[in-house]
């Protein structure tokens, strides 16, 4: 018979620091209409918090602490981890990435692989399929899964997305186990609108200057977001559409009702939350979005690690809208 591969425990670590929605870091933000009529900032409602790395704070700091609870909460000790996955992001460097620290600062095994997966949002999920799959497989036993995102840092704050954007970190253990079972996953790619959502170097333009953003810390030219016009139509057509059609679709494969889910989403916009809610209709939708705001990778372990132990329905649905652009369903049987 086949071992069964789940969660274990999970755990989540926020930076102190707090962005309410009046924070002078928004006082730049468009306000004008885009080609659609839309002022871009007014699509993210919902958000109250967002919690914000200070001036030298480390993501992967919070990677550990996240990383801690989850190995406590599993009852397991850095020793008894096969391998880690996850991502951070956006990493010191552009390669190795900041995975390879974290493994140094939790003191796990040297044998210990590490196997960063650079799918952003979808990294946690990705690595608690291929967790499972290798646990499934009899090729490992307890794998970590962690994802750090210190994306404040990297915004244009004349864009209206980047008023959803907070820091945060998340990990879980993924091991042999017979409750918070990977049941199956299912993911839908729409590959053409690949330069839609990006993470790069680029200039910013603000009061008729064009500026080059660089680290605080290094003083070194340092990586932004953006959504294109194309982007920001996908999300408010091919992303919506999508995420209620690859929930629905995976629920079907497995004969579950909405009615056995506790569903979990990608968390930008109260919008398209009370869309995808209303497509889905699951028994209980969960988010933290009014606390932290959109932790683009780290949202859903986080989630995942704050609502763990509040959960009564049979399964958990976890959607993840990403980059590429992709968007990937989890499901897991309680």
């Amino acid at each position: 018979m086949t071992q069964t591969a789940g969660i274990l425990g999970a755990g989540y670590s926020v930076p102190n620091g707090v962005r309410r929605n009046d924070d002078p870091a928004y006082a730049s933000l468009n306000q004008n209409r885009n080609a659609q009529g839309v002022i871009e900032a007014a699509v993210f409602r919902g958000l109250d918090r967002r919690r914000v790395l200070a001036k030298g704070e480390r993501i992967e700091d919070h990677v550990v602490k996240a990383a801690d609870a989850a190995l406590g909460k599993a009852g397991l000790e850095p020793a008894d981890i096969d391998r880690l996955y996850g991502y951070i992001t956006v990493p010191e460097y552009l390669t190795p990435n900041s995975l390879y620290h974290v493994h140094h600062l939790l003191g796990l095994p040297p044998e210990v692989m590490v196997v960063p997966i650079n799918s952003e949002y979808s990294n946690f999920l990705l690595g608690v399929v291929h967790a499972a799959e290798a646990v499934e497989a009899g090729r490992t036993r307890n794998s970590l899964v962690a994802c750090g995102a210190n994306w404040t840092g990297h915004m244009d704050y004349t864009k209206g997305h980047a008023v959803s954007i907070g820091d945060a970190a998340g990990a879980a253990v993924v091991g042999p186990s017979d409750r918070f079972v990977v049941v199956d996953h299912l993911t839908q790619t729409a590959s053409s609108q690949y330069h839609g959502l990006t993470m790069t170097m680029r200039t910013l333009h603000l009061n008729g200057l064009t500026l080059l953003p660089t680290d605080p810390v290094t003083g070194l030219p340092t990586p932004t977001y953006d959504m294109t016009q194309t982007g920001i139509e996908d999300l408010g057509g091919l992303v919506k559409d999508a995420v209620a059609v690859v929930a629905l679709d995976l629920l079907k494969r497995n004969d579950v009702d909405p009615n056995q889910v506790t569903l979990m989403t990608h968390q930008g916009s109260r919008i398209l939350m009370d869309h995808w809610n209303e497509r889905i209709k699951p028994r209980d939708y969960l988010d933290t979005l009014a606390e932290h705001g959109n932790m683009t990778v780290a949202t859903y372990p986080v989630n995942l690690a704050y609502y763990l132990d509040e959960i009564t329905t049979e399964y958990t649905l976890i959607v993840a809208v990403a980059c590429g652009l992709h968007v990937t369903a989890l499901l897991l049987r309680n």
